[in-house]
C-alpha cells in the first residue's frame, strides 16, 4: 500500500511538473494538440498509479515523450506565423 502511495504521488508530481512547463494555465489557452496530449499524459500516469506490477518507468516514459512531443509542435507552430 505504501509503494502505491509513492508511485501515485511520483506520477502526480511528474505530471504537474509537465502541465506547467507546458506554460498554459488555463484551458481557454490551450490549442487542440495541447488538449490532446493533457489529456493522454493523464491516461497514461493513471495505469502505473493504478497497477503496481506495472514499472514506474514505464509510466513515466511515455508522459515524458509525449511532453517533448507536444513542445516541438508548439515551437514549430509558434515560428510557422
Amino acid at each position: 500500500m505504501l509503494a502505491g502511495i509513492i508511485r501515485t504521488t511520483i506520477l502526480y508530481l511528474i505530471v504537474v511538473l509537465v502541465l506547467r512547463l507546458m506554460g498554459k494555465r488555463q484551458i481557454a489557452q490551450l490549442q487542440p494538440f495541447e488538449l490532446v496530449i493533457i489529456l493522454m499524459i493523464s491516461e497514461l500516469a493513471a495505469v502505473p498509479s493504478e497497477d503496481i506490477a506495472i514499472p514506474l518507468f514505464s509510466g513515466l516514459l511515455p508522459v515524458l515523450v509525449l511532453f517533448l512531443l507536444g513542445f516541438t509542435i508548439s515551437q514549430i507552430t509558434l515560428k510557422s506565423e
